[in-house]
């Protein structure tokens, strides 16, 4: 996963001028769909609810963005024929000289026809939030939230089956 990585970084900076005191939250992301690598994805980045980076489709499967401290995005990763995923990211950190680690994370695409007959309501759920932990000091996306959306869906997906 890091060679996928460090081989298919593509940095994204919003601010236009980096001036030397700026702070940025790295996000590594990988992308599998059906749990095998996932390559000519799509990725839109919202600033807020505003469009602010749409990147090409890419012949890797991992991407790094470097968001703005101090902001809220969305990060949403696509291919056709799979359900849509967002990670939730709040870049708001402590003040000082606090070291930013990156926070990696891995997003599996899922086919879309698993979710024919799900509600839409739950599919729009982001799969990750990341956000400063107070008490390890780092950014985490939150495994609680992860687990509670995941147990939803696989009920949704075994009431599928059902029908």
């Amino acid at each position: 996963m890091r060679n996928a990585i460090a081989c298919a970084a593509i940095l994204i900076s919003l601010t236009a001028s980096a001036q030397e005191h700026e702070r940025f939250l790295p996000l590594q992301v990988s992308v599998t769909a059906a749990g095998a690598a996932c390559k000519e994805f799509n990725v839109s980045l919202y600033q807020g609810n505003q469009l602010v980076a749409e990147l090409p489709p890419s012949k890797h499967s991992a991407f790094e963005l470097a968001l703005d401290a101090n902001d809220r995005f969305s990060v949403r990763i696509g291919k056709p024929g799979y359900r849509d995923k967002t990670i939730a990211v709040d870049s708001r950190m402590p003040e000082g000289d606090a070291i930013i680690e990156a926070v990696a994370y891995t997003v599996d695409l899922e086919p879309m026809d698993r979710f024919a007959h799900a509600d839409p309501f739950y599919l729009d759920f982001p799969c990750a939030i990341v956000q400063w932990d107070e008490a390890s000091a780092r950014f985490n996306h939150s495994e609680r939230y992860l687990a509670d959306i995941q147990l939803k869906m696989a009920l949704l997906s075994a009431q599928a089956s059902a029908e």
